[in-house]
């Protein structure tokens, strides 16, 4: 193994200028080597100092760009695209900039400073920071999401468009003098009607995210669920209880977290067999367990069961888009819904939430 010899710095031991030159070939060498934009300004905000990746990015020689204030070459924005007002006093990372290259393109920069000051006097000097050039990532990324609100608003259209005449069609097979007849097209519009309110409700929570200071008591959503199926269910010949102690209070929007229960205890009631119970427990993981005494989800199905369109038994009346909302919102507050094996048999599907 060959010996490793100390490096040599000769800066040390040498007069201020010498090293001062050596700090700045160091820098010059770091700038060559990086791929993001390295800058500073003077207390003005104004660039004292760019890169030579300057020309890489925005087609200007450094020279063009030294002596201009930030807000004579763009703007900082929000997510949104609306201007920001930096405190440039404070160390910032990550703030997009919108500038205009030397042919009048806009590119976006992901710009990080940090401030410094005169270490005599105290006094704010400037800042010294980064530029990284994202504008082609952010284009394909808007490109992605319009297509994706394209066809989310397509979806919601034709379902929105099927809805009134099912309901009329409805109506219309409650006055066939063919009983028989008219109860198995009853059945396909049924079937036809959920699949379209399917449709609206993934459409819908495809990109949710609920609000930063929302807050869900999870006992009060599950009892809303359970009142609101416990009819449909009798019907079933199974009944819903509703286990929780105390309120449990997480992060997150009722209205959508009611869907997601729903839809795991609509699930629940179709698989249980019947005179049997579904069993809705809260505990104060926080967590909710919605438990049947049916036939199990096989080991081999879990890693599927809750992509779209995946359906445990195609004779069935749904598209396979319940459980895929059902994930959907449990990502969007940050929780996760595993699948469990009870005692007695059945199937556990447990959405655990994060600890507040």
């Amino acid at each position: 193994m060959r010996e490793r010899k100390p490096r040599s710095w000769p800066s040390l031991s040498a007069d201020p200028e010498t090293r001062a030159a050596e700090a700045l070939t160091r820098l010059e060498d770091v700038t060559r080597l990086v791929s993001d934009l390295v800058w500073e300004t003077d207390a003005d905000f104004r660039l004292a100092y760019v890169s030579e990746h300057a020309f890489e990015v925005m087609g200007y020689v450094p020279l063009q760009l030294e002596g201009k204030r930030f807000e004579e070459l763009g703007q900082f924005v929000d997510d949104a695209g609306n201007h920001i007002a930096l405190d440039i006093r404070k160390p910032f990372r990550d703030v997009a900039f919108v500038a205009k290259d030397a042919e009048g393109e806009q590119r976006r920069l992901l710009t990080s400073g940090l401030p410094f000051f005169d270490p005599d006097s105290g006094r704010f000097s400037g800042i010294r920071g980064t530029a990284r050039d994202v504008t082609e990532i952010y284009r394909a990324e808007r490109i992605r999401a319009e297509q994706e609100d394209r066809q989310r608003a397509f979806v919601a259209d034709v379902a929105h468009e099927l809805r009134t005449p099912l309901a009329i069609l409805r109506t219309k097979l409650d006055t066939l003098k063919d009983e028989a007849a008219a109860a198995i097209l009853r059945d396909e519009v049924d079937g036809m009607t959920r699949l379209v309110s399917q449709m609206l409700s993934f459409a819908r929570y495809e990109l949710f995210r609920p609000g930063s200071e929302e807050e869900a008591d999870l006992r009060d959503v599950c009892t809303n669920v359970a009142t609101h199926l416990a009819p449909i269910a009798i019907l079933e010949d199974r009944l819903i209880e509703v286990l929780a102690d105390a309120p449990v209070i997480v992060r997150g929007s009722s209205p959508a977290l009611e869907q997601a229960v729903r839809n795991l205890v609509e699930n629940a009631v179709r698989y249980a067999p019947p005179q049997s119970t579904v069993t809705v427990r809260i505990t104060d993981e926080p967590a909710i367990h919605v438990i049947d005494r049916g036939a199990g989800v096989p080991k081999e199905r879990r890693a599927t069961i809750f992509d779209r369109f995946d359906r445990a038994d195609r004779r069935g009346d749904g598209a396979g888009l319940g459980l895929a909302i059902v994930k959907r919102i449990v990502d969007a507050h940050g929780a996760k819904v595993e699948i469990g094996d009870p005692p007695g048999g059945g199937t556990d599907f447990c959405v655990k939430f994060p600890a507040r």
